[in-house]
């Protein structure tokens, strides 16, 4: 049976006022388990509650649509409403680098749909996904509504066969979504892959405004981010000028701790990481 409207609204309302309320708990959760500098943990805990709250505001949007059908004789006085409804349970893959935000984003619009939804964490980051699980469980959303699942990653694949889970959202490299989505064609596959994100600098610019924005998020989240700048690509008449106020300002960024408050860069995931980017 659909699962009212109100209910979807009221568990994803509450969803946002609880993680508002844990939301300096969370952000630590998130620094511990992550090594995210706890300035960006706040900041993703603050995306996520905005996500469960919009997702929350759409459930009242969600009206079928009515078409009229006099356009035949046949058909006079008649009117069709076409209406949505769920293409089934959700499988929603989530990367590492945003453990409680990306979960946020493949969670909150299958509960505003009425779609059940399995999360496998990634393996590194499984307590973000867990807390929000558990706050979802105060909820009077139906038992089976949310899942939890911290498998590795070899266990993946017989989720993403099951046949009682027809949508597959997955966020994280190019070769494993499309592998994904080789493996299981006949399903409606959903894919969030990384990007190549460029800034533009033109010669008009503010250019230390400019070097400011690059330094620092070319190197958020140690550079973890699908949406971190990746390229640069300057205006030959200021490129001298703009690398001689990029280098210092890459050079004034905070590195350390990310318990402190005042660190920009923390450490990456795990020594594999650190260990392919030296190479």
């Amino acid at each position: 049976a659909a699962l009212p409207i109100h209910v979807r609204a009221d568990a994803l309302a509450h969803v946002s006022r609880r993680l508002a309320e844990r939301a300096e708990e969370i952000a630590r959760l998130i620094m511990e388990e992550n090594g995210k500098p706890i300035f960006w943990a706040r900041g993703e805990v603050n995306r996520a509650i905005s996500t469960f709250r919009f997702a929350a505001e759409e459930t009242r949007r969600l009206s079928g649509e009515v078409m009229r059908l006099d356009t035949e004789a046949g058909s006079a006085g008649r009117l069709a409403y076409i209406s949505r409804v769920p293409h089934g349970p959700v499988l929603a893959i989530t990367p590492f680098n945003f453990p409680l935000n990306l979960v946020a984003h493949k969670v909150a619009p299958a509960i505003a749909v009425g779609a059940p939804v399995i999360v496998k964490p990634a393996p590194a980051t499984p307590l973000s996904a867990l807390v929000l699980g558990e706050i979802l469980a105060e909820t009077e959303l139906p038992e089976g509504m949310f899942s939890v699942l911290p498998v590795p990653n070899d266990r993946a694949g017989a989720l993403v066969e099951d046949p009682r889970l027809p949508v597959v959202s997955f966020t994280g490299s190019g070769p494993v979504g499309y592998a994904i989505m080789d493996q299981v064609p006949r399903k409606h596959v959903t894919l969030e892959l990384g990007g190549n994100a460029a800034a533009v600098v033109l010669a008009d610019a503010d250019l230390g405004w400019a070097a400011s924005r690059v330094a620092l998020f070319s190197n958020y989240q140690a550079g973890q981010s699908c949406i971190a700048v990746q390229r640069v690509i300057v205006e030959e008449s200021v490129r001298e000028d703009f690398l001689a106020r990029l280098v210092p300002a890459v050079e004034a960024l905070v590195v350390g701790d990310p318990a402190d408050d005042r660190t920009q860069v923390g450490p990456l995931v795990s020594v594999k990481a650190a260990e392919r980017v030296e190479q």
